[in-house]
C-alpha cells in the first residue's frame, strides 16, 4: 500500500475518533467535516498529489473544479461567515488538539515507536517564552524531546483568497494560514525552533474542508525560507465582532501568511520522519 493511501486511511480513522471525542462538534460545519469519501480521495490525488512536481517546478495551481463541492462550498461559507468567539475558538482548539494527540499516540503505540507525543508550550516561570514553543513534542523512553509540531486545524476554505492576497492563490491550495500576529509571534517561536534545533520541528495542519481532506505538515525550515523570502505574502485580515477583548484590545490574530498545499507532506510520512528522524 502506498504512502498517500495509508494516510487516506490514517485520516479516515482520525475522523471517527474526532466525531466520538469533539462534545459540542464545530460551529458553522460544512455538511462533510470528518466525513471523508471516494470524492475526497479523488479530489486529493487531483488537487494535491498531482500537482506536486509541476509546483516544484514553477507551475501555478489548477484553477478549483468549479462543480458541485465547489458550489455547496461557496454558498454556505459565504452565506455563514464565521463570527469570532475568542473562547469558544481556544475551548475547541484544546478539543482538537486532545483528540489528535490522542489518535497521535494510538497510532505510535500500533507502529511500535516507542515514543509519545505530549505538549511542549506553556508557561514556565523559570523559562517564561516556552509560551511560544511549538504545541507538542515527542518524546522518548527516558523523556527526552526527539521532535516538536506546531499544530493547525482548517476546516473552512478562504473562498475570496485569489481577489485579496494573490492571483495566482486558490482556496483549496492556500488557505492553510499561519499567525504572525504584529511579526512577534512567529519570529518568537522561531527563535526558540532555532534553540531546539529547525530540522527537529514541522507544522502539523488537519486540513478538511468539502473538495480536500487530509493531515499535511511542512518543515520549519521551509516555513521560514517562505517567509524570508517573502514567496508567501502577509495579509491583514479584516477585524470583526469577536476580535477585541471588553476593553477594546485586539486579542485574535489578523495578520497571517499562506502556505502551499502543493509542497506539504502526507499524514504517513509524519511518522516516518518522526521514527527516523
Amino acid at each position: 500500500m502506498t504512502s498517500d493511501r495509508t494516510s487516506a486511511i490514517l485520516y479516515k480513522e482520525l475522523s471517527a475518533h474526532a466525531l466520538q471525542c469533539l462534545s459540542g462538534g464545530v460551529a458553522s460545519a460544512h455538511n462533510t467535516l470528518f466525513k471523508p469519501t471516494r470524492e475526497t480521495w479523488l479530489n486529493f490525488k487531483r488537487l494535491h498529489l498531482d500537482q506536486i512536481d509541476t509546483y516544484k517546478q514553477g507551475e501555478q495551481v489548477a484553477r478549483r473544479p468549479g462543480d458541485d463541492t465547489c458550489k455547496y462550498c461557496e454558498k454556505f461559507h459565504l452565506s455563514n461567515l464565521k463570527t469570532i468567539d475568542k473562547n469558544k475558538d481556544i475551548s475547541l482548539g484544546k478539543q482538537l488538539e486532545d483528540c489528535f494527540s490522542d489518535f497521535f499516540n494510538q497510532e505510535l503505540k500500533h507502529r511500535e515507536i516507542n515514543l509519545t507525543c505530549i505538549r511542549a508550550d506553556g508557561f514556565d516561570q523559570q523559562q517564561p517564552d516556552y509560551m511560544h514553543m511549538p504545541d507538542f513534542k515527542i518524546i522518548d523512553s527516558k523523556g527526552d524531546a526527539v521532535f516538536y509540531f506546531e499544530f493547525k486545524a482548517i476546516f473552512r476554505p478562504y473562498l475570496k483568497i485569489s481577489e485579496k492576497v494573490r492571483a495566482d492563490y486558490e482556496c483549496y491550495s492556500h488557505s492553510q494560514t499561519l499567525d504572525i500576529s504584529n511579526g512577534k509571534k512567529l519570529e518568537n517561536q522561531r527563535n526558540l525552533v532555532e534553540k531546539i534545533g529547525v530540522k527537529k520541528v514541522v507544522y502539523v495542519y488537519w486540513y478538511d474542508i468539502p473538495c480536500v481532506k487530509g493531515i499535511f505538515w511542512l518543515s520549519a525550515q521551509r516555513v521560514y525560507e517562505l517567509w524570508d523570502n517573502g514567496d508567501t505574502p502577509r495579509y491583514k485580515r479584516k477585524t470583526v465582532a469577536g476580535d477585541l477583548n471588553d476593553a477594546g484590545y485586539l486579542r485574535a490574530a489578523v495578520n497571517k501568511i499562506y502556505l502551499p498545499l502543493p509542497e506539504m507532506a502526507n499524514f504517513d510520512s509524519l511518522f516516518e520522519l518522526i521514527q527516523t528522524g
